[in-house]
């Protein structure tokens, strides 16, 4: 009897980031009938490896390396494909390892930078992850803050990057973030690389006496909801496509053994096509808006009325026109002020309200796809459809089967 093929996947962490990168893993692997085991961080150190390998006999491997304290290299996995999440570089020649998936650290510092200026602060800053005593681990931290500090700069306003230090112990970095966000000057967007950065940011400020959002305005990444939803005020985050990145690194390993056959066969065609897959990157989804960012028009009164209007009434059919037409003056200027203290239209508020209705129904209820629209403001089903495709590059059909809370 012919065994199952198998993947391992390799995790170094139970978080809803691993469990999201998993789930991506089974869904490719359930494409080609492949099974899929979990190697636990315990069981995951290199000395282990051979072991595995021997007793699965994998048809490829995927190592997921947040939070991977020793370095897993390709030497390891001897022939067997291996593809590497959030790859470490390679202490010899400095470049990532690959058949790699990875997050663009650009595009996420780029989101960021557009949910914080909606605030009209008068600067912004960035606060490094903190993850001793494994330095190099923080690559990804350095690039977005980098990055961050790179687009603020091009607006022409200040922007300070809270760096992390060596051998510092958690209260001395607690006090050392409180007095740099109190000499900011406010008021201050401040992008947190990783949520758990986030809910430090909101304990020191208010260890510091500073409000927020309205002195100081916070986005983190990877929504946490167990952090963001505990942080008082709540925090805003930039969810990326996590489940995408695990799909795609099994799809390499497809690719892979594909290329191993088409070499056989000489079909040069399949070869290329693998060599162009070798690395992927994955960015940012949505960003999940909550309180810490909420602070949108508060030098416009009226413009933060109508961001309450959406929230309560965008997925009731409320418009743009119907929207301003309860405000004095001609849309046009109602539309302006609108953009100039949120940073974009109105079109775009509502818009951003029904999408975040779809995703929990598509997430979280049984609600059959033709009547979400309804559901959610649009006028039809069609319409949805085509913003979810152009947006997502998936249909809802899809996003639901590798998004369902089970």
């Amino acid at each position: 009897m012919q065994s199952v093929p198998t993947i391992l996947y390799l995790g170094f962490s139970d978080t809803p980031v691993q469990r999201l990168k998993f789930a991506g893993v089974k869904r490719y692997a359930a494409t080609r009938g492949w099974e899929v085991v979990n190697v636990s961080k315990t069981e995951s150190g290199p000395e282990r490896i051979p072991a595995f390998l021997a007793r699965h006999r994998p048809v490829g491997c995927v190592i997921d390396c947040r939070g991977n304290k020793s370095r897993l290299g390709p030497a390891l996995f001897g022939r067997v494909p291996a593809v590497w999440l959030d790859a470490p570089e390679d202490a010899k020649t400095g470049t990532a390892v690959n058949p790699s998936v990875s997050v663009d650290e650009a595009a996420v510092a780029r989101t960021a930078l557009r949910e914080l200026s909606a605030n009209f602060p008068k600067s912004f800053a960035a606060v490094e992850f903190q993850f001793e005593p494994y330095q190099r681990l923080q690559k990804w931290s350095h690039d977005r803050a980098r990055a961050f500090r790179a687009f603020a700069s091009a607006t022409g306003r200040p922007c300070e990057v809270f760096k992390s230090r060596a051998s510092e112990s958690p209260d001395d970095r607690a006090g050392r973030l409180q007095d740099w966000l109190s000499r900011l000057p406010r008021p201050c967007g401040v992008f947190a690389v990783n949520d758990g950065t986030g809910f430090q940011v909101r304990a020191a400020c208010r260890a510091a006496g500073l409000s927020v959002p309205r002195d100081i305005s916070i986005v983190g990444v990877d929504n946490d909801v167990s952090l963001c939803e505990a942080a008082v005020p709540t925090l805003s985050s930039i969810q990326i496509d996590f489940e995408r990145a695990g799909y795609a690194a099994a799809k390499m390993i497809g690719a892979t053994l594909a290329a191993k056959n088409a070499k056989k066969h000489k079909d040069v065609a399949t070869s290329a096509s693998f060599a162009a897959e070798n690395k992927t990157i994955i960015g940012p989804l949505l960003v999940v808006r909550r309180t810490s960012t909420g602070g949108r028009g508060r030098r416009e009164p009226r413009i933060l009325e109508a961001v309450e209007m959406i929230r309560r009434e965008a997925c009731d059919g409320l418009t743009a026109a119907q929207l301003a037409e309860r405000f004095a003056g001609t849309r046009r200027l109602f539309d302006l002020r609108f953009r100039e203290a949120m940073g974009h239209s109105v079109l775009d508020e509502i818009l951003h309200v029904r999408l975040e209705r779809a995703f929990t129904l598509l997430a979280e209820t049984d609600t059959a796809i033709g009547a979400i629209y309804a559901r959610c403001g649009f006028r039809s089903h069609w319409a949805l459809d085509f913003l979810f495709r152009t947006r997502f590059g998936m249909s809802m059909s899809e996003w639901r089967k590798r998004n369902r809370r089970k």
